[in-house]
């Protein structure tokens, strides 16, 4: 969990330097930063709650249906 948070560090401050460097509006650091927020949640959760399901299940879950219709 230690090397998530890390690595969360390195991309926030890459992206902070990379902003500033390019005198992007606020709204672009709220954007990048909100959706950099979400996937941190999302990878803490997963550490956290081993049963969570994966991206990899939702895909299944929505195009399995699909899959089955075509296929037969």
């Amino acid at each position: 969990m230690i090397i998530i948070i890390l690595c969360f560090i390195i991309i926030f401050f890459y992206e902070w330097g990379y902003l500033k460097e390019r005198n992007r509006k606020k709204r672009t650091y709220w954007i990048v930063f909100c959706i950099m927020g979400l996937s941190f949640s999302y990878c803490i959760a997963t550490v956290v709650f081993k049963q969570m399901p994966s991206p990899n299940d939702l895909i299944l879950f929505l195009f399995k249906p699909l899959q089955q219709k075509i296929l037969g």
